[in-house]
């Protein structure tokens, strides 16, 4: 039987994620630090960064802040524009298949008083790209994955405007080594480390040269590809996370984006219990559920663990949330997906079957995962997790 931390709902399954010998995790452990931060001296170290990289002459921007339709993007650019009085250049990638709150969102987010660049990729050959990463790595927002990460650098090498300030550092949130939850800087190295890692299961870096033997030519794969290490350097392009100067708090800042006009759900997020959450992108159910066939855990976990650690729920709710919502065929725009890659229903459970761990999943005495008339599959001691 799988372990979870004592804390939170993490199981150990979880990629990055380490157990002490109390069987806390360090995501859980990560809050002592945070505790003891000093954030006010944070604060400070913040504004001489500002003050370095700012253009005296306003002949260029300030800085470039990636965003999307989410609250984290919304609050970066208040912080940065309205606390902080820089002028950013928005960067956004998203996907051809925008959610029609994502595009709100996003325009309420220019309504700050901000000029925003908008890239959005040939939906034909993300539509391969997707298919492919979900065939081969079962992680069909691969495009996403790495766009999200290279065009904002793509866009501050080609401005030559040298800072780049990104959101929270996700270790902080969700778990991995205690020596990168500390990490102010988001760079090449940490990219590959964990922002574009195929799979999610992957411990080493598979660039984007691997759509060319699947047929995507190289001249579709430019959106994709992380600027030189000469290019950096000639700008002097840094990217540092607000996350490691502010002290992160994603109710309270959700309190304050939903004032600036930040819109949820009407209902739960798909595979979680929060409102909050991926409200931009349609394929983000997908991606989590085979996070959850992969590993036994979904976005629910995450949601949980991190209200949990804010002391907003206990452990006992969080566990009854997660039984209650993870662990769903993501239905509510599957169809979608499978009529633009050629897809039948049958053909993606099979996929899907290809990447489930079975030592996690109930099985019959053949082998086989045990579904129910909706196709779901069931984890092992899914309601043990002490």
């Amino acid at each position: 039987m799988i372990k979870y931390c004592r804390n939170c709902v993490y199981p150990e399954t979880k990629p990055d994620l380490s157990l002490d010998e109390n069987e806390i995790c360090d995501a859980c452990r990560f809050i002592d630090v945070k505790d003891t931060t000093d954030w006010q001296l944070r604060k400070k170290e913040l504004i001489e960064i500002l003050e370095k990289f700012k253009n005296k002459d306003g002949s260029n921007y300030d800085c470039v802040i990636p965003v999307s339709g989410g609250k984290d993007s919304t609050f970066q650019t208040y912080i940065i524009k309205k606390e902080f009085g820089l002028n950013p250049l928005c960067v956004s990638y998203h996907l051809p298949e925008f959610t029609d709150l994502g595009r709100q969102n996003l325009e309420n987010l220019k309504n700050l008083g901000v000029d925003c660049l908008e890239f959005t990729p040939n939906p034909e050959i993300c539509r391969q790209m997707q298919k492919t990463a979900l065939i081969e790595f079962g992680d069909a927002q691969w495009p996403e994955h790495f766009g999200i990460f290279t065009v904002p650098v793509q866009v501050a090498v080609k401005y030559k405007i040298p800072l780049i300030i990104w959101g929270e550092n996700p270790q902080s949130d969700y778990g991995g080594p205690l020596k990168d939850m500390e990490n102010q800087y988001l760079d090449r190295k940490w990219c590959e480390n964990y922002g574009t890692r195929v799979g999610g299961q992957s411990k080493s870096f598979v660039g984007p040269e691997i759509m060319l033997k699947h047929g995507i030519e190289r001249k579709f794969l430019n959106p994709y590809i992380y600027p030189s290490d000469e290019e950096i350097n000639s700008i002097g392009v840094t990217g540092i996370f607000l996350g490691h100067f502010i002290r992160w708090n994603i109710k309270e800042q959700l309190k304050k984006v939903q004032e600036l006009g930040f819109k949820v759900h009407d209902g739960p997020t798909e595979g979680t219990f929060t409102n909050y959450e991926n409200l931009d992108n349609k394929i983000q159910g997908i991606h989590d559920y085979f996070k959850w066939i992969k590993f036994g855990y979904g976005r629910c976990s995450d949601s949980a663990s991190i209200q949990i650690r804010l002391k907003q729920i206990n452990r006992e709710e969080g566990m009854k949330l997660v039984n209650q919502h993870e662990g769903k065929l993501p239905e509510k725009f599957l169809n979608e997906f499978l009529k633009q890659w050629e897809m039948s229903r049958d053909e993606f459970l099979s996929i899907t079957e290809k990447f489930t761990n079975k030592e996690l999943f109930k099985q019959d005495d053949h082998g086989n995962l045990i579904r129910d008339k909706y196709g779901n599959i069931e984890k092992i001691n899914y309601d043990n997790i002490n």
